[in-house]
């Protein structure tokens, strides 16, 4: 079973119309955060916790299997985007938190847990 692509064909009114988190959910995962180097947010659609994630570390690597939802993210010069799924190309231990807003579901969990452990 492959990427079942669902979002790229409105990937801009995606974008557009997405609710936002609230500011204080980032506030405080970086608070329990191990550190604030590295965050890691998978699944990242167009970028919304990416973003939000980067006021609060020094550098967000933000993956999602969509090229287009990642054509249409918001630039941020603390977020790299990369078009991946439930893996990455971090060094491992190198994730001070793992994050995924809504895409949990759509992932081959397994796989995406193994990942987790490694970055």
């Amino acid at each position: 079973m492959g990427f079942k692509d669902h979002f790229s064909r409105d990937s801009k009114k995606y974008a557009e119309y997405r609710p936002r988190y609230p500011a204080e959910l980032f506030a405080w995962l970086a608070s329990v955060s191990p550190g604030t180097d590295l965050a890691w947010d998978a699944g990242t659609g167009n970028g919304q916790a990416a973003v939000a994630l980067a006021d609060h570390f020094d550098r967000v690597m933000a993956s999602d299997p969509s090229e287009k939802q990642i054509t249409a993210a918001t630039p941020h010069p603390q977020v790299t985007y990369s078009v991946a799924a439930e893996e990455n190309t971090l060094p491992p231990g190198s994730a001070d938190l793992v994050t995924v807003a809504q895409a949990l579901h759509w992932f081959d969990r397994p796989k995406f847990w193994t990942e987790v452990k490694r970055v």
